[in-house]
C-alpha cells in the first residue's frame, strides 16, 4: 500500500506529525518498533510530566496513552513492534523497508529520539545488574542501587528508587547538577545519599554486580562499595548507524541536521524531535513533529499558498 506520509517514532514527536498529518488529510502510517507512546511508555512510565500544557500532574505512561488515543481517533494507522531498517529514494518515491516489509510513501518524518543510552565503556559494565534506564522502581525495594548521572533523569529516577525503599546512591563526576531546580530541591529533601566529585571506574561481581569502584576526581581516592545494581543514567545518543546507512546527514554529535523547514539531506525526508538535538523535552518535540509534519504536507500537495 502506498501512504503519503510514513512517520518513524511514535513517541511525543511523532504522534504530533500524525496528527497534523491527519488535520490536513494526508495518507499516513506511522511506525514504532516498541510500544507506541515512544521513550514514556518503554523507558519512563513512572516519570511525572509537568510540561505539557493542559495535561499536569500526569505521569509518562498516562501522557502516552493520551497522545496514541487522540492520534487513533483521528484514523491514523500506527504500527508496533515493527523496525524500520532502510529508507531509499527513488525518483518522486520514498521505500521504506522494515522487518515486516515495505511501505511506499510520498515523505517521511524521522522522528526516532536519542533512543541508544551512553556508556562508560568501563570493566565490569557487561554484568547483570547494570542498567540504563529504569521502567518499574517497585522491582528495587530494599535493594542498594547505585545511580550514576547528574540530569534531569537521573536525579528523578534516584528520587523515586527512594520513595521506593530502595537504598540509594547517587555519584556525578561535578560539583553541581545539570538538572532543573525542582528536581534538585526533589533530591535534596529525600534519603538519597549524594557524592558530588565522583566517578565509576570499575564494576566487580561474580556474573552480576555486587560491588562498584568509586573515585574523587579532585582528590583521587577510592571507595569500594557494595550495590546490588547500578543505573548509569548518563543521556542518549541517536543511532548512528541507521543514519548512515539511510543516507541522513548528521553532525558530530550524532544530531541530524535539519534546515529551519526541518528538511534534512534528503529530499522528502523530514527530521523532528529529540534527534534534532535541540530542546530535548516534550513541548519542543511536539512542536517540531507538528511542524516537520505541515512542511511534508506542503512537500507532498504543494498547495498555492504554500
Amino acid at each position: 500500500m502506498e501512504y503519503e506520509l510514513v512517520i518513524v517514532g511514535a513517541g511525543p514527536a511523532g504522534l504530533s506529525a500524525a496528527l497534523t498529518a491527519a488535520y490536513y488529510k494526508l495518507k499516513t502510517l506511522v511506525l514504532e518498533s516498541g510500544t507506541a507512546g515512544g521513550a514514556l511508555t518503554n523507558k519512563y512510565p513512572w516519570k511525572s510530566v509537568d510540561q505539557v500544557l493542559g495535561q499536569p500532574h500526569l505521569l509518562g505512561y498516562q501522557v502516552a496513552k493520551n497522545m496514541v488515543e487522540h492520534v487513533k481517533l483521528e484514523g491514523v494507522e500506527i504500527k508496533e513492534n515493527e523496525t524500520v531498517l532502510k529508507i531509499a529514494k527513488k525518483d518522486k518515491q520514498i521505500n521504506v523497508e522494515t522487518t515486516r516489509g515495505l511501505h511506499a510513501c510520498k515523505a517521511v518524518v524521522l522522528a526516532i529520539g536519542l533512543g541508544i543510552p551512553k556508556k562508560l565503556e568501563i570493566p565490569g559494565e557487561n554484568l547483570a545488574g547494570v542498567l540504563y534506564s529504569l521502567s518499574n522502581p517497585k522491582d528495587f525495594k530494599g535493594k542498594r542501587v547505585l545511580v550514576v548521572g547528574g540530569g534531569d533523569t537521573a536525579l528523578e529516577s534516584a528520587v523515586i528508587l527512594a520513595e521506593n525503599n530502595a537504598e540509594v546512591t547517587l555519584i556525578h563526576r561535578s560539583d553541581s547538577y545539570r538538572a532543573s531546580e525542582k528536581n534538585c530541591k526533589k533530591l535534596a529533601e529525600s534519603r538519597v545519599e549524594c557524592m558530588l566529585n565522583r566517578e565509576l571506574s570499575e564494576i566487580k561481581g561474580e556474573g552480576k554486580v555486587e560491588r562498584a569502584v568509586v573515585f574523587s576526581n579532585k582528590t583521587n581516592d577510592r571507595l569500594e562499595m557494595e550495590f546490588d545494581c547500578i543505573l548509569l543514567s548518563l543521556g542518549t545518543t541517536s543511532n548512528k548507524k541507521f543514519l548512515e546507512d539511510i543516507g541522513v546527514k548528521a553532525d558530530d554529535k550524532g544530531n541530524v541536521v535539519v534546515d529551519r523547514l526541518l528538511r534534512t539531506n534528503i529530499e522528502g525526508v523530514f527530521a523532528a524531535g529529540d534527534v534534532t538535538g535541540k530542546w530535548l523535552r516534550i513541548p519542543n518535540a511536539i512542536g517540531e513533529g507538528g511542524f516537520a509534519a505541515l512542511n511534508a504536507y506542503k512537500y507532498v500537495k504543494n498547495p498555492y499558498w504554500a
